[in-house]
């Protein structure tokens, strides 16, 4: 019984992680179940086994990609002062490696598009998800901590999606380069 549970697991697991790169690649509405279902090596037919519908699939891949980005933020910067918190997360999401996605991709510029057009719950996951991670970059203490995260936040997704849609090129290098030096 317990190996069986373990193998349920283990296919879930793949069946979010399948997603979680299709949302990175062509966002929430776009890839199919069985798109997904195909990049975890499974069949269409095994889906309903592990979720009820494919907002229930995609809010899961989207919650776990960005909860363990949350994560190794929190990790990595947890001894920082607030404004190296920001400057040294600017240098990462604001690379050219993570905008060709050659380290982990964020899936925000994917996925802000379209959350006017999908159910409540994506919209309300990236919210709760923007306000941790603002509050991982904030200092209270600092004076108009809340807006200085906010506007960090706001250049940060706002450079990468701008980027990401002109794709390697000097201009979008100017974007990440121009965000980044403007975030303190």
């Amino acid at each position: 019984m317990i190996a069986r549970t373990d193998q349920k697991q283990e296919t879930r697991r793949r069946i979010v992680e399948s997603a979680a790169r299709a949302i990175v690649e062509r966002g929430l509405e776009t890839p199919s179940v069985g798109e997904v279902m195909s990049g975890a090596g499974l069949t269409v037919g095994g889906f309903y086994a592990h979720f009820e519908n494919k907002d229930a699939l995609m809010i899961e891949a989207l919650r776990a990609m960005i909860t363990q980005r949350l994560e190794e933020t929190r990790q990595q910067m947890a001894a920082m002062p607030a404004p190296e918190r920001r400057t040294m997360s600017a240098r990462y999401y604001l690379s050219r490696k993570h905008r060709d996605g050659e380290i982990v991709h964020c899936p925000l510029p994917a996925v802000l598009g379209e959350l006017g057009q999908l159910d409540p719950r994506y919209r309300e996951l990236i919210a709760d998800h923007l306000d941790a991670w603002a509050e991982a970059l904030r200092d209270d203490a600092e004076p108009h901590a809340v807006d200085v995260t906010h506007v960090a936040l706001v250049r940060m997704v706002g450079a990468l999606t701008i980027a990401r849609a002109l794709g390697n090129s000097p201009f979008s290098d100017e974007v990440l380069a121009a965000a980044k030096s403007a975030i303190r």
